[in-house]
């Protein structure tokens, strides 16, 4: 929340205490972002494409996950990121 500006090929990464359904929002942040839905096996469950600044639109996990990551709007199609796909950090 509140971030305006994220350079170019860098993220943010949430790591939650247990794997379960998560929820994100916009409501406070200016700038489009994908958000990135991971499961313990660092499976990606899901990806909202350019998530809209401000809105108020739950962006649900769908699936449980133990990890969120946000990177700009545009990244995940611009580097063939997809659902399924495993990720590393």
């Amino acid at each position: 929340m509140d971030v305006n500006h994220m350079p170019e090929n860098r993220g943010m990464l949430f790591i939650f205490n247990h794997q379960q359904k998560l929820s994100f929002w916009m409501a406070n942040t200016p700038l489009p972002l994908d958000i990135i839905f991971v499961n313990k096996q660092k499976k990606i469950v899901r990806i909202h494409h350019n998530a809209v600044p401000f809105s108020k639109k739950n962006l649900p996990s769908g699936k449980p996950a133990l990890y969120a990551v946000e990177t700009n709007g545009g990244f995940c199609v611009a580097h063939d990121i997809e659902e399924g796909m495993k990720i590393a950090f």
